[in-house]
């Protein structure tokens, strides 16, 4: 890596306050070559001076999906802001749409696998990575991603992708719908049921993994005013569902416990489903599971320690809905604190990768339709560009259909330890690198090459913090001063406007 590059990453590291990462700075870029992909188109013209409303079209596109360009921005704000949520939560189900037809083909080709030596991940992280960057639908695939989180469930234990995609199409086909239904559903998915040992719960030998991470986890936090006891009735009405040689979740009545439980003060021949309707409507305390849904999915969207107001607000709305999600959320995208104030969350790798191949158009041909033809040996698109960002993203922390364990990834500060911020630095060369010398031509055709206006265009900054604008000052330069050349000089900066602050923040 070029001296001076290290120079401004080490002035980045002093303004994010972990000026330790210093010595390892020069191991940061990897030179290797990248193969060639399609020029970009003109660049929209420069930005005007940011509006209010600008700046909240901006955040809502970079926390209610994976960003958008300045030209997106200044679109949707002349609709005006409740226009654009509107855009955005305006999708329906995702059943039954062609997108949907083309997750049951990954499904198939993924069964055909060898049991005994289950298939990689990688190309599937790839597809999903590439449908969130392409996709016509961004909140509901980040919905989804959400949900993958919530209902934690890991191939590591599984070993069956298709279970996985199965699950996958699941959280997507109710990622804003009905709360109730998804619990239901997930109860029973053949993922879920080998991942928390529901297909080993029997009558008489409850397994009580499941229950308890249901109840902790999954709808009334640890809090949530149920007792071991509870846990304990709860994996009794769960018991009876198998997972037979086909993956495909079976109900065994033969296996199912049939008698009276008592699951917070509710007495009755509970099963699988009731445990389900008695957490959500009756519980002693009230809408317990509406308030710790609506502070995890605030946590994720909005900020790490969502305000009290905002979470109650959403959780009424959720609750009033008999727990819709789309009502829950559209309460959280129309708050004054969700639309002003700093950015406090950190873009998780996901968001960073997807971001990333959206604004750079990275995305190879038809986007994710061309990565399902290539993952079924048709013919499709050349994808190995994604597949270096796919494995960028297991780098920074997160290896999708592989949460750390049942309780996901935790997110926040979690994203920026020693390990992972340097990954991030080393996406932001590697995705700098991918862009071409054709791209480049298109892109700063008329503008001076240091001017970092043509890319804030495309990654949907709308201005810089003054510590990212003087470190971008003293790079190019620094790199002038050793002669760099103008393409040299454009990947710098576009490296660090993706490792900045101003990128990684949402």
């Amino acid at each position: 890596m070029a001296d001076p590059l290290v120079s401004l990453l080490e002035q980045t590291l002093h303004a994010l306050g972990l000026p330790q990462l210093q010595p390892v700075l020069g191991k940061l870029l990897d030179p290797a070559a990248a193969p060639p992909l399609p020029a970009l188109g003109p660049a929209p013209a420069p930005a005007p001076v940011a509006t209010d409303t600008m700046r909240r079209v901006a955040r809502l596109f970079a926390r209610a999906g994976f960003g958008a360009t300045v030209a997106e921005i200044q679109q949707w704000a002349a609709a005006g802001y409740p226009a654009t949520v509107d855009h955005l939560l305006g999708f329906s189900t995702s059943e039954g749409r062609p997108d949907d037809v083309e997750v049951l083909a990954l499904q198939t080709a993924a069964r055909v696998a060898d049991e005994k030596n289950p298939p990689s991940a990688e190309p599937y992280q790839r597809w999903w990575l590439q449908r969130m960057a392409t996709t016509q639908y961004p909140l509901e695939e980040k919905l989804t991603l959400y949900w993958h989180g919530h209902f934690a469930t890991g191939y590591v234990k599984v070993r069956k992708l298709d279970l996985m995609l199965g699950q996958n199409r699941l959280m997507r086909s109710q990622a804003a719908g009905d709360f109730r239904a998804l619990c239901k559903a997930i109860t029973v998915d053949p993922a879920m049921l080998i991942w928390l040992d529901g297909n080993t719960n029997r009558k008489g030998k409850p397994n009580e993994n499941y229950g308890r991470e249901f109840m902790e986890l999954f709808s009334l936090g640890h809090d949530g005013g149920y007792t071991q006891n509870d846990v304990r009735e709860a994996a009794r009405a769960f018991t009876g569902w198998t997972v037979d040689n086909q993956g495909n979740a079976v109900f065994n009545a033969a296996l199912h416990d049939d008698g009276t439980k008592l699951l917070l003060g509710n007495s009755g021949p509970w099963g699988a489903g009731d445990v389900v309707d008695i957490i959500l409507d009756r519980h002693p305390r009230g809408p317990v599971a509406a308030r710790h849904v609506a502070g995890r999915l605030a946590s994720f969207l909005h900020a790490p320690n969502p305000e009290p107001q905002v979470v109650q607000a959403m959780a009424d709305a959720f609750a009033a809905s008999n727990y819709q999600v789309r009502p829950m959320v559209r309460t959280l995208l129309l708050r004054p604190e969700f639309t002003d104030g700093p950015a406090r969350n950190i873009k998780s790798p996901a968001e960073l990768v997807a971001g990333a191949i959206r604004a750079l158009d990275l995305a190879r041909g038809d986007g994710a339709v061309g990565v399902v033809e290539s993952l079924l040996g048709q013919p499709g698109n050349s994808t190995a560009p994604n597949d270096v960002l796919a494995q960028q993203c297991d780098t920074m922390g997160q290896i999708l259909y592989d949460p750390p364990n049942v309780a996901g990834w935790h997110g926040g500060t979690a994203w920026a330890n020693t390990a992972t911020l340097l990954a991030r630095y080393n996406f932001a060369a590697r995705a700098a690198q991918l862009v071409t010398d054709d791209q480049l031509g298109a892109l700063l055709d008329g503008t001076p090459a240091p001017a970092p206006q043509p890319w804030m265009l495309r990654l949907g900054l709308l201005d810089l913090s003054p510590a990212t604008s003087a470190a971008i000052g003293n790079y190019v330069a620094a790199a002038r001063a050793a002669h760099a050349d103008d393409k040299t000089v454009a990947r710098g900066v576009l490296t660090l406007l993706l490792a900045s602050p101003d990128y990684n923040l949402r």
